[in-house]
């Protein structure tokens, strides 16, 4: 998605004539050449692309995404990562956590309980969905077994809290490994948690685009989350300002003068049907009035889904907004020189390949 679409010219129309194609793969040319020229650059990446299926932070692909990002920042470009992941490490966290505390209230109770029954059960969240039994041995022969009121935990303000402390836990983990990472690379980065009221005060945004502005200026790279342990990841409202870290990421944009918005997905782009279908097809340039597709189903890790992106990316470009941002492009994540092909240098003698959806 790109600034250019919002000009008079007819990039998506019935007509195929040979004038139509030649405008609109001119148009795609200045978008792409845009997407190069970028002083400043928003990269945003979800959960699917930071953790694995099981929680555990990818290191292929957070390492891939590092290494690049760095190169950017060393040939001059500013750079603003934009990333998920915080409770899907915390989840890991906390259920680890809880089991170590089941294990001492169990031998504490043990001793105090020397009749009571050799087996333990307890039922988690629905989030952390891992029904704990331990077998009997001598050692934990005298066990009780502790009454759990199954609808308080599988309440939705419950379970909402403890999103809450998963974003909590899972935060600081996230951020030192994102430390040690860029470490590697001679690069800095800092934390930047935000909710909409940060977006929606203007006492507030001033303060946050300062703090944007200096670190930039330093060579340190911000890094940017919702602040779920604040907000609990209210989900979608028609009066918030974002509802998942690709509206934020596209606020961003908007807000600290990036040129351009990358966004990390699990697929390869957009496509005109779900990935999954045989005959889906990868629209390489999106232009603005293309019409419907047919969105497939987000992740089962993240909050947006392809339909966000889309929202996201078209409204990080929209002119009236004031914005800055003149491209957004979603690309594959998994790619581990997706971010070299869409903003490095075209290298001479080796053609465009045209990554992701712009």
């Amino acid at each position: 998605v790109s600034q250019y679409l919002h000009s008079s010219f007819p990039v998506c129309s019935e007509t195929t004539g040979i004038t139509l194609k030649k405008m609109t793969t001119t148009i795609e040319s200045k978008s792409r050449d845009a997407l190069r020229a970028a002083n400043r650059v928003i990269i945003k990446a979800g959960t699917s692309i930071v953790a694995n299926s099981n929680g555990q932070p990818s290191l292929t692909r957070l390492g891939a995404i590092v290494e690049q990002i760095s190169e950017l920042v060393h040939n001059g470009t500013e750079v603003i990562f934009v990333s998920s992941g915080a409770v899907g490490m915390g989840k890991k966290l906390l259920r680890k956590q809880g089991r170590l505390n089941l294990s001492v209230k169990q031998l504490h109770t043990a001793q105090e309980n020397s009749n009571s029954q050799q087996t333990f059960g307890r039922k988690m969240d629905d989030h952390l969905v891992e029904p704990i039994s331990l077998s009997t041995s001598s050692s934990l022969s005298n066990l009780v077994t502790i009454d759990v009121d199954e609808e308080k935990l599988a309440s939705a303000e419950n379970q909402k809290q403890y999103d809450s402390a998963c974003a909590a836990a899972g935060q600081f983990e996230l951020m030192n490994f994102y430390s040690s990472l860029f470490s590697q690379c001679d690069l800095t980065a800092s934390q930047i948690l935000v909710t909409q009221a940060d977006f929606q005060d203007k006492f507030r945004l001033k303060n946050l685009r300062y703090a944007v502005e200096r670190l930039l200026s330093l060579g340190i790279i911000p890094i940017v989350n919702e602040n779920d342990a604040v907000s609990a990841a209210s989900g979608y409202r028609a009066l918030q300002t974002f509802s998942d870290n690709d509206s934020l990421a596209s606020i961003c944009a908007r807000s600290f003068g990036a040129e351009v918005l990358v966004i990390l997905t699990d697929v390869n782009g957009v496509y005109d049907k779900p990935p999954s279908a045989p005959d889906a097809k990868l629209i390489k340039f999106y232009p603005s009035d293309c019409g419907a597709i047919e969105i497939g189903e987000k992740s089962a890790q993240g909050r947006g889904g392809m339909g966000a992106k889309i929202d996201a990316a078209r409204d990080a470009v929209k002119p009236d907004t004031g914005s800055k941002c003149t491209a957004c492009i979603i690309v594959g994540g998994h790619d581990l020189d997706c971010i070299r092909h869409v903003l490095g240098p075209n290298e001479e003698g080796i053609p465009d390949q045209q990554k992701g959806t712009l």
